[in-house]
This record gives structure tokens, sequence and C-alpha cells, in this order.
């Protein structure tokens, strides 16, 4: 994709290509439960274009991986990018200008998954914006979905973020059920896991979705959850 400043992000041809993929792959799968994450680059960037793009009030709303949100430079990106959009422009079309590739997909397949299973889609402000994208764009191509089956899961780092408002952009769009973990790594073993507590990391590919999921899964709570996260990055230092 390319920046959303040049307002021509995606071709239209691809941003349709991945919806169907999205609603393909969401078909396909037999899992009871499914948890949809994310990781791209510049993504709170991308989430707070389309939702502009969409015409929520979401200016100062989105996180960052920065510990103090970089609102300005967001802003400035983005409205570059929509002034180049025509008036009254569709879903497919805001994509194309200010999205990036994974919006289309996961909004797609959340909503074929959302038809037959629960769905929790794995991330905050990001994953904020794929649900509202998924009610315009399920509107506007006529595609079935189950809204009641679909919450988003976030971390504490990313609902207490004092420069973000994700609590508030979930109240903004009305719908959407918003969770999160209470997982704290204040007395974990490893500096890059602290990093969490000081604001540099606030989500990660899916880690609050995740975190929800062992606990209700589990039963685990902060200990457990704790425990099975340093065990992990353990064995990927002894692998690197």
């Amino acid at each position: 994709a390319r920046c959303v400043s040049t307002g021509a992000a995606l071709p239209i041809a691809i941003v349709e290509a991945l919806w169907q993929a999205g609603l393909r792959w969401g078909q396909q799968q037999k899992a009871a439960y499914i948890v949809l994450g994310e990781c791209v680059a510049g993504g709170t960037t991308t989430a707070l274009a389309v939702l502009l793009g969409l015409g929520w009030a979401a200016e100062g709303m989105v996180s960052s991986s920065h510990p103090v949100a970089n609102h300005a430079q967001k802003r400035a990106l983005v409205q570059q990018g929509l002034r180049k959009l025509r008036p009254r422009a569709d879903a497919f079309e805001i994509l194309a200008a200010v999205g990036d590739p994974v919006q289309p997909f996961v909004a797609a397949a959340a909503a074929a998954l959302s038809q037959t299973r629960p769905v929790l889609l794995a991330g905050g402000t990001q994953m904020l914006a794929i649900y509202a994208l998924l009610q315009r764009l399920a509107a506007e191509t006529q595609t079935p979905w189950q809204p009641d089956h679909i919450v988003v899961g976030t971390t504490r780092w990313v609902v207490a973020d004092p420069t973000g408002n994700t609590v508030g952009l979930a109240q903004v769009i009305g719908t959407v059920p918003l969770l999160s973990t209470s997982l704290s790594f204040r007395y974990a073993r490893y500096p890059q896991l602290a990093a969490y507590e000081q604001g540099y990391v606030k989500e990660g590919v899916g880690a609050g979705g995740l975190a929800i999921s062992a606990s209700l899964y589990r039963q685990w709570g902060q200990l457990e959850l704790l425990t099975a996260i340093e065990a992990t990055y353990a064995r990927l230092l002894a692998a690197a």
C-alpha cells in the first residue's frame, strides 16, 4: 500500500479482491470460535483515515505506538489523502484512497464468520475501525452478518492510554462491545515486556484478544498469563 497522504493507497480492484478473499476465507473455517488479529505498519493512521472517511468524529481518539500519541502528525497525513477523495465516496473508494490491505480482508472475514460463530477482533482502535468499516460495507454490498456475534478485545495499555480514547471511540461508533484484559507486565522478568508499562508498546498482533481468550478458555488470571508469556518469550530468546 502507498502512503495515505497520496489519496491512492490501494487500487480499488485490490480492495474488492481482498474483500472477496476475506469472505471466502471466513466461509472455509471450521473452528467454533475465531480470534482475528493484525500487524500493520502505520495501522493506527489508516484506522483514523478510514474512520474519518466514513464520517466518524475520531480525531484525537486513535492509539499510537508512541508513549504520547502523535495525533497532529496523523491528522496531517490523513487530511492530505482525504482531500483527494470525491464527495459521498463509498467504502471501497475510501479504502482505496486511505486504507490498508488488512482492513477489507478482516472486515469480510468477520462478516462471514459471524453468521455461524462468535468472533473476537483482537486489537484496539484499529479493530474498532474495521468494525465501523464492516457496518458500512455490509450495508453497501448487502452482505449478511451477525453484529451480536462480534466483539473487540484489547489490552489495558490501550484502554488506559491517556493520549488516546479507545473507550470513547467505541461509544462514538455506538454498537460495538469492547473488552479489555487486565494483563500487567509490572513484575515481568524481561525488560522488553516491561516496556509495555512505560507506554512504548500497547498492543501487538492481537495480544489483548489472545489474553482475553486464554482467561476465558482456561480461567487464567494474571499469574498464569504472565507465566505462560514469559515461558514463550524465553523459548524465543533461546531459539534466536
